[in-house]
């Protein structure tokens, strides 16, 4: 008899063995936006997230930041609900300049580094529900056109206020559940 004659037994128990595992902890799991899926502050935590409401953020990306979370917490639904968690945030950006063109000494390309500081306090306890700190980096390429750089730059803040929205959505997502 083979070795491997004597090992496929051995084989097919640890195979059992891994999928009765598996498919026991498989009913263990939830998933976090459905309506089962309980909040520490009360209701679903779909429920919750629909009752954040977002302070005004400085800066550009802050204006985006704030419009792609308004959107995406409460999905522009019913305007007259109550508001019991408040979100507070700031913003800050900085520049790095990745290459640069020696011959003429003008970058090429450039990155947009976005950080996000926030925290959620629930308005009736007056307790912090959730805080974080969330950074982006948005790489654009600068042109000698100066109107394609400013939109590209643009266009990178833009793509950091939805980046850090979605990084943020999901952190406070996963620290309301109950």
């Amino acid at each position: 008899m083979s070795s491997s004659e004597s090992s496929a037994p051995t084989r097919r128990l640890m195979l059992l063995g891994a999928l009765g595992a598996a498919a026991m902890a498989g009913g263990c799991l939830r998933p976090l936006y459905a309506d089962s899926t309980t909040s520490t502050v009360g209701g679903s935590v779909k429920d919750a997230l629909k009752g954040v409401e977002v302070a005004d953020i400085k800066g550009l990306v802050g204006h985006y930041l704030r419009n792609e979370l308004v959107f995406n917490l409460d999905g522009g639904g019913e305007p007259d609900r109550t508001k019991r968690l408040k979100l507070a945030a700031s913003v800050t950006e900085a520049l790095e300049v990745v290459t640069v063109d020696y011959a003429n000494g003008r970058a090429d390309s450039a990155t947009l580094i976005a950080t996000a500081n926030w925290t959620v306090t629930d308005s009736v306890t007056g307790k912090v529900v959730s805080s974080g700190t969330n950074q982006i980096r948005a790489p654009y390429e600068r042109s000698e056109q100066r109107f394609a750089t400013v939109r590209a730059a643009r266009d990178a803040q833009i793509r950091a206020g939805k980046s850090l929205a979605e990084l943020i959505r999901g952190q406070l997502a996963a620290d309301l559940t109950g």
